[in-house]
């Protein structure tokens, strides 16, 4: 007969260190959602690859402060202190603004009535921007002529290309967009134009309610788009965006 013992000496399986990350695309300023895949752990330190500090949660949640490639590295310990680390680069990205398109325009205005009394509908300039924007160069405007009555429901917008530059970038702050409706008069025989306010809303570009995620562009152009939506009122806005 063999008789085997084991000593407190003996040393306990190994243990394995495995992670993922849940979040699709992470970027500036989002939750990234770590999953532990570990195997035989008692304990984990967690480096986030950014300067923070050390995590020992089992599953934490992080937010980076700025884009680029992080080393992300966890420690997997067991209960007599033999480790085993797993490492992995985590692309944060940043989001640019590829599209903006519009739905739904209200057909009359505060008062219930139509923005033309001729029935040719409302002629818009929308803006869009920062809040606190230092320079007019921070934002532009574009002219619907003669939005028909027929043309309330049907989308039109800009692409980045047309509107702002391709790499208009959209930073964790207020932006507006302001649509106004526009009437050319004549005062002291000079053409003048009169911009009277549609809607206004203010809202954050990155943190956005409501917001639709699937899949994500990167740079490369793959994936799908995601669009977070507004809607106000008859207002519907929509942006697009990749995650560079």
């Amino acid at each position: 007969m063999v008789v085997v013992s084991c000593s407190e000496k003996d040393p306990l399986p190994l243990s394995n260190a495995s992670f993922e990350w849940l979040t699709i695309a992470p970027e500036r300023y989002q939750e990234v959602k770590f999953e532990n895949l570990s195997s035989n752990a008692k304990t984990y330190e967690w480096d986030f690859g950014d300067g923070s500090a050390i995590s020992t949660e089992i599953a934490p949640i992080h937010t980076y402060e700025e884009s680029g490639d992080f080393i992300v590295s966890l420690k997997a310990y067991t209960d007599d202190d033999q480790v085993s680390t797993e490492t992995k680069v985590l692309d944060i990205g940043e989001r640019y603004l590829t599209g903006m398109y519009i739905t739904n325009i209200s057909p009359n205005d505060a008062e219930g009535n139509p923005w033309d009394d001729d029935g040719t509908g409302p002629d818009v300039l929308m803006q869009f921007g920062p809040v606190n924007f230092e320079s007019e160069e921070e934002f532009e405007g574009f002219f619907i002529e003669s939005l028909l009555p027929e043309d309330y429901n049907t989308a039109f917008g800009i692409s980045t290309l047309d509107f702002l530059s391709e790499n208009y970038k959209l930073t964790n702050e207020d932006f507006f967009i302001l649509l106004e409706e526009v009437d050319t008069v004549l005062i002291n025989q000079i053409d003048s134009a009169i911009y009277t306010p549609m809607i206004e809303l203010q809202f954050n570009p990155v943190i956005v309610d409501g917001e639709a995620i699937t899949e994500v562009k990167r740079e490369d152009g793959t994936g799908d788009l995601t669009i977070p939506f507004i809607v106000v009122d008859e207002y519907h806005f929509f942006l697009e965006f990749e995650i560079r």
